[in-house]
């Protein structure tokens, strides 16, 4: 009801927020739009495992392929998979440095690896030749440790460094 002023009435023990009944009718103006926005962005994986959350990355050399995904949530599980072209004869070794060992915890590594030791801040993967030539993949499982941007380098034998980032949820 309003009175004589163009006010409306306040009613007694009722205390008016312009600023909260603002954000209320915003949201009920666009709510169903954010929610649509945000559940569009999860199924997209911006949030987690989805189109937007795959990534791969090339060696500078064409001889290693990093697949990982670039979006996790705090303590759920992650993948990653090197694959290395190798020659018969040679051994392999995986450097993970960086942020690694800080922000993830590693729970599973396929194919195990002959010699597997840590170096300061560096995770060091070791794996003799068995006679075979061509793409050889290790998968990595990790569990993040840290919410928030997390960047890891990967050294394979003595080739340059790939930088990859990972942003984790809480």
């Amino acid at each position: 009801m309003a009175n004589g002023k163009d006010t409306p009435d306040k009613l007694h023990g009722v205390e008016e927020n312009r600023f909260a009944m603002a954000l209320e009718a915003g949201f009920r103006r666009y709510g169903l739009v954010f929610l649509l926005i945000i559940i569009a962005a999860a199924l997209s994986g911006v949030f987690s495992v989805g189109y937007f959350s795959h990534a791969s990355q090339v060696g500078a050399n064409n001889t290693v392929h990093l697949q990982y995904q670039r979006f996790g949530r705090l303590q759920n599980q992650m993948q990653l998979k090197i694959t290395v072209a190798r020659e018969p004869g040679e051994n392999t070794t995986l450097v993970l440095g960086g942020e690694y060992m800080a922000s993830f915890e590693t729970s599973a590594i396929w194919p195990q690896p002959d010699n597997m030791y840590s170096r300061g801040q560096e995770l060091i993967l070791v794996y003799h030749p068995a006679g075979q030539k061509g793409d050889f993949s290790v998968w990595i499982y990790t569990a993040p440790d840290q919410p928030g941007k997390a960047v890891t380098t990967l050294h394979v034998n003595n080739a340059p460094g790939m930088s990859f980032w990972q942003f984790i949820y809480p």
